[in-house]
């Protein structure tokens, strides 16, 4: 595998990782190393998808093992209202 395509690999990877030090640093990488942002763009797409897709699946496993739970629509951890309520799931709609 060559420079250029752990870079791209490892900045998908950031974005299912949700590491912003990871991403940040694999995007400056990338472009120095002269990858054009098409490819830049389809290696983020491809970590959105690897992480939209753990993210489904974790849900229908909570619903499968937790019969009647849910969530409330539009709550996040990052509320401080919220902390004390439901959480919302990245990437899951309801």
């Amino acid at each position: 595998m060559d420079l250029k395509q752990r870079e791209l690999i490892c900045l998908g990877a950031s974005v299912s990782a949700h590491c912003f030090p990871c991403f940040d640093y694999h995007l400056e990488q990338a472009r120095k190393l002269g990858i054009c942002e098409e490819e830049i763009q389809d290696a983020i797409r491809s970590g959105f998808l690897v992480m939209n897709g753990s993210g489904q699946k974790m849900w229908e496993k909570i619903k499968d093992t937790l019969p009647g739970f849910s969530l409330a629509e539009n709550e996040s951890c990052t509320d401080s209202k919220s902390m004390k309520k439901t959480h919302r799931v990245p990437g899951i709609r309801f």
